[in-house]
């Protein structure tokens, strides 16, 4: 104890100028407490009374009040508690109201305690109006509390000063007192803090007005700043970016705030315990109610797996990476999966990656001091100080600059960063979500810092493009018809269709679909708007002038593709009559055809659609495909399976009669 007083003595005679170490004290009244703010760095304590009254479930305003014996309350828990664990100075929290009281016999109680200074409190500058001056017209105010320290200095005690207003904190400052803590209100934060309608500006301008006159008056007075709008480490710095104060001194902010969050998360979470398979099985009836984004839907094994990994993110704070073609609903997938987190309070923060530099994209992120930068004059907040509680959606961060990956990924591990131009760390809470045109695991070694490419890529949800699941056609296009209606007021009363025909799905499967779902979407909507009263089902020929001619089944992008102008009832097994020999023609003279692409896809189209007209069933499936289709005689589907095991491509209706039994 010898050895830190001593240090805390060398600190506070520091002439004002010199650089001065910055000192934190903590208010407190538990020796729990106590423990915890020597380990976090506190350079002393102040054993309170508002600190017990604290703990009892009292706001600090009820020390004011005559409950207990003050100076007993203090010297009870302190000497029980605080006193035999600490390795820091401990000041006296010293009420000297009572007019019987011996002001230097309490002085050497003190003393030979074992503390190590005194601080007047409770104190007569909280108190306002007649009463404080009834107070400091027969001897019982601000200036008796002066006189005890004055005595507790001569006893070579370090003394501590409460001062609410420029006035008392010069006159304590010329009586020699070591510390003037400028107190700014009660504290507003948490459960018991008190409303205030002082902003963090004025607080800081007030203090360093104090700060200046006192430094003026009494240059080793050390001045440090306590209460009022000072609810956590942020508002302190905005506050010492103005006022030059010494250090700060913590009651609620250490004990009551920190506190009474933490028991209400810890307690809730042993409470969810109990509840937490109730919740699990809740969710899943919820996303067995199509609660996916419309790009999950469908039963192709691709998109079955995509889904299953989504409904397991879902709930969790991992960070997401979203892989895919554009069109294919990344960034619905990522706006649904914070819908679904613990996060989704606060909005969704997107940034798009590939319109900045590494130097625009840094400020963007991190945010910047005032002149740490030629373009920025002021403080400026980053995304990641904003989104604090919330999400950042890192959109094609395929196209994010390597230095700036290997700056996230450092803030992600270490939970920490900073600002650009600042040496105080700021807490990450953030949870990332990102889309990509590729696994970045997978790229070039240059596109992507090992590290970021290894964490972005942990959990990946792939997005496969919509003409490698063709499979999942009708249940999209039955979706997108909902949808349209009811994002349509003015449909909504002749919400007439409800499906496609086959033959418009045929059409559908047909083409190659470069924008995916987007594509599809606006088709349908298109062919809707166009559709004439009481149709009641989609048919293809609102659906082929909204198709790009030029894009069709196969490799190239004038592969073969199915006529639009196929005749209304044509069948599958006449699908061969529909191909448009002169589109051939011109891909095989560009060089852009691709015979096995275009067979293959011809098959898939066929295959998919006789299998969606026999509701899966291989053998009905083959009747309707030709000659080609049928099997031997005892086991007339075994062609159509053995295409499907070929094509990969599900029987649809068995899937869903198997989901529902």
């Amino acid at each position: 104890m010898s050895d830190t007083l001593s240090r805390l003595r060398n600190e506070l005679a520091v002439p004002t100028g010199d650089r001065r170490r910055f000192l934190v004290g903590a208010a407190i009244g538990t020796g729990m407490a106590a423990q915890s703010a020597v380990r976090g760095g506190a350079d002393f304590l102040l054993a309170l009374s508002a600190g017990r009254m604290r703990c009892i479930g009292e706001p600090s305003v009820a020390a004011m009040l005559p409950l207990r014996e003050c100076n007993e309350l203090v010297m009870s828990f302190a000497r029980a508690e605080i006193l035999p664990r600490a390795t820091v100075p401990v000041f006296f929290g010293a009420a000297s109201f009572d007019p019987r009281l011996d002001l230097a016999a309490l002085v050497e109680r003190i003393a030979e305690a074992g503390f190590s200074g005194i601080s007047n409190f409770p104190t007569a500058i909280l108190i306002d109006g007649a009463y404080r001056r009834f107070l400091e017209s027969v001897g019982l105010g601000f200036e008796r509390e002066l006189e005890l320290l004055s005595r507790a200095k001569a006893r070579g005690l370090v003394t501590l000063a409460y001062a609410h207003t420029r006035d008392e904190a010069v006159a304590a400052a010329q009586r020699g007192v070591d510390i003037v803590n400028i107190d700014l209100g009660w504290n507003k934060g948490g459960v018991r803090g008190v409303d205030t309608i002082v902003r963090i500006e004025e607080a800081a301008l007030t203090a360093n007005t104090i700060t200046r006159a006192v430094h003026a008056a009494a240059p080793q007075t050390t001045c440090m700043v306590e209460g009022g709008p000072i609810v956590s480490p942020r508002q302190l710095e905005e506050l010492c970016q103005v006022a030059r104060v010494d250090g700060y001194i913590g009651g609620s902010t250490i004990d009551r705030v920190p506190s009474e969050s933490a028991i209400e998360i810890v307690t809730a979470a042993f409470k969810a315990i109990g509840t937490l398979q109730q919740r699990i099985d809740g969710l899943e009836r919820r996303l067995d109610r199509r609660s996916f984004p419309r790009s999950l839907w469908g039963h192709s094994a691709a998109i079955e797996n995509a889904r299953a990994l989504f409904a397991r993110l879902a709930t969790t704070d991992h960070a997401v990476n979203i892989v895919g073609e554009p069109g294919t609903g990344r960034r619905e997938v990522a706006r649904a999966l914070h819908a679904l987190s613990a996060r989704k309070a606060r909005d969704l923060v997107s940034i798009a990656c590939n319109d900045a530099s590494a130097e625009r994209a840094r400020l963007d992120l991190f945010g910047c001091m005032a002149g740490a930068h030629p373009t920025v004059a002021k403080n400026r907040l980053g995304w990641l100080e904003i989104a604090t509680g919330s999400s950042i959606l890192l959109d094609e961060v395929d196209d994010l600059p390597v230095e700036i990956q290997r700056a996230l990924v450092e803030a992600v591990e270490t939970r920490r960063f900073w600002r650009l131009g600042s040496d105080v760390t700021l807490s990450l809470d953030v949870r990332f979500l990102a889309v990509s045109r590729g696994d970045p695991r997978e790229a070039r070694a240059s596109a992507f810092d090992r590290r970021f490419a290894e964490w972005l890529g942990c959990f990946t949800i792939r997005l496969p493009p919509l003409r490698e699941r063709l499979e999942d056609m009708p249940a999209l296009v039955r979706h997108m018809i909902s949808r349209f209606y009811k994002e349509e007021p003015a449909a909504r009363a002749r919400h007439d269709v409800a499906d496609a025909t086959p033959e418009a799905l045929q059409l559908l499967a047909s083409h190659r679909w470069p924008g995916n779902v987007r594509e599809l979407r606006n088709v349908v909507f298109g062919a809707l708007v166009r559709k004439r009263a009481g149709k009641e089902l989609l048919a293809s020929d609102l659906l082929a002038p909204l198709l790009r001619a030029d894009v069709g089944i196969g490799d190239g992008a004038r592969g073969a593709r199915v006529a639009a102008n196929a005749p209304g009832d044509a069948r599958v097994a006449g699908a061969a009559g529909a191909i448009d020999a002169e589109a051939i023609e011109e891909a095989v003279a560009a060089g852009d055809f691709n015979l096995r692409e275009a067979i293959e896809g011809l098959e898939r189209v066929a295959v998919t659609a006789a299998l969606g007209r026999s509701a899966g069933n291989a053998s009905a499936a083959a009747a309707l495909l030709g000659e080609v289709g049928r099997g031997d005689a005892r086991d007339p589907g075994a062609t159509v399976r053995a295409m499907m095991r070929r094509l990969d491509i599900e029987p649809r209706g068995r899937r869903r009669r198997a989901a529902r039994g």
